[in-house]
C-alpha cells in the first residue's frame, strides 16, 4: 500500500473539514471529518514507518502502534494526545444518539489540526 493513498485521503478530509468547520449546521460533518482525517494521517505514518497499517484492527491499536514506533524512533509523543482524543470520541460521534455541538466539533477540528502539525513535523516524508 502506498503512503500516498493515505496522505491524499487525509488531505481531502482536512480540506473538507476546513470548509465546513465554521458553520454550525455542519457540526456532525466537521467532527467526523476531523476524526477521519487524523485516522488517515496516522495510517500514512504507519505505512511510512513500518510499511503497513493496522487494517481491520481497532483505531486505538493503531494509536498504540504509532506510540511504540515513536519510542523506537525517539520522537516526542506529545502530538498523540490529540489523536487519542479524536479516536476516543469516534464511536460517540459516528454512532451515538446525541447531536454534536458546534463547540465540540470545533474542538475536534482543532485537535485534528494539532495532530497534523505534529505528524508533519515528525515525518517530513508524508508532507505533500
Amino acid at each position: 500500500m502506498s503512503v500516498d493513498v493515505f496522505v491524499g485521503r487525509a488531505k481531502q478530509l482536512r480540506i473538507a473539514r476546513e470548509l465546513v468547520k465554521d458553520d454550525a449546521d455542519y457540526s456532525s460533518a466537521t467532527a467526523l471529518l476531523a476524526v477521519h482525517s487524523a485516522i488517515s494521517l496516522n495510517d500514512a505514518l504507519l505505512v511510512q514507518w513500518t510499511g503497513k497499517w493496522t487494517q481491520g484492527k481497532s483505531h486505538q491499536e493503531a494509536v498504540n502502534q504509532t506510540e511504540r514506533e515513536c519510542g523506537r524512533r525517539q520522537i516526542d509523543k506529545a502530538g498523540l494526545k490529540h489523536l487519542r482524543t479524536l479516536v476516543g470520541d469516534k464511536s460517540a460521534i459516528s454512532y451515538g444518539d446525541k447531536s454534536t455541538s458546534h463547540s465540540t466539533a470545533r474542538s475536534l477540528a482543532e485537535s485534528a489540526k494539532r495532530f497534523e502539525a505534529w505528524a508533519f513535523k515528525n515525518c517530513k516524508e508524508i508532507v505533500r
